[in-house]
């Protein structure tokens, strides 16, 4: 089993103000990889995929409130720092415990599975997006765009494309170095038919509300950029 060092508790949480009952439930341990410092980027890979979303196209019929009720987190145990990954229900979410467990269980095993199974597209996928930003910042469009896929391209043109995204060029200006966040595979993606995207997050030192994020597929073998997108200050 690998261990950690420290103690950490990170949780992306829906909850609601009020909670009466509540039930805490232990949906994997992470140990898939090698290092304490590979697991915990796992768990915090896995903490930050779009749960909220396809949990609303899994199940239509679910409430807000129900969606408030339920809170994941990635979860290092004090007494033997073993990394793992919980679930919590409350309230109204109980009463639906089966449906969201299963959900849960199933997109994290498959997740897991993925991030490990596809370890080098993603480590190649975290350089490219380094290189990529790298173009951006030095307004090398003409070679950003080169690494566009097909989807990208249908969607917009290159001159349209590079118009939205003015404002960030006071980005590393006012968040200072990018910092890695996690990474996501997905195989499907909201209002997209195409299949297989593997998504890189970065953060800012200065200020870890701002975010850059782009999306990649393999086309003909190779990552392709099929979709950007950032999280500036206000």
């Amino acid at each position: 089993m690998k261990r950690l060092t420290a103690i950490l508790l990170i949780g992306f949480i829906i909850t609601s103000c009020s909670v009466n009952k509540k039930e805490i439930i232990i949906l994997k341990t992470l140990d898939q990889f090698d290092t304490q410092e590979e697991n915990e980027r796992l768990g915090v890979d896995i903490l930050n995929y779009m749960f909220p979303v396809f949990l609303q196209q899994e199940f239509p019929d679910f409430t807000q409130t129900d969606l408030k009720n339920i809170t994941w987190q990635y979860f290092i145990r004090e007494s033997d720092k073993q990394v793992s990954f919980r679930l919590i229900l409350s309230n109204e979410a109980l009463s639906k415990k089966d449906n969201i467990t299963d959900f849960f269980e199933k997109t994290v095993n498959e997740q897991v599975e993925r991030q490990v199974q596809d370890k080098e597209i993603f480590d190649k996928a975290v350089k490219l997006t380094e290189q990529s930003l790298e173009q951006l910042d030095n307004g090398e469009f003409d070679k950003f765009w080169s690494n566009s896929d097909s989807i990208m391209q249908n969607m917009t043109s290159k001159e349209d494309f590079f118009a939205t995204i003015t404002d960030r060029e006071k980005i590393k200006t006012i968040g200072g170095d990018r910092v890695y966040h996690s990474k996501q595979y997905y195989k499907n993606m909201p209002n997209y038919e195409e299949k297989d995207f593997y998504v890189i997050n970065l953060t800012f030192e200065k200020d870890k509300n701002m975010m850059e994020q782009i999306t990649f597929q393999l086309e003909n073998g190779e990552l392709k950029i099929a979709g950007y997108t950032n999280r500036l200050p206000n």
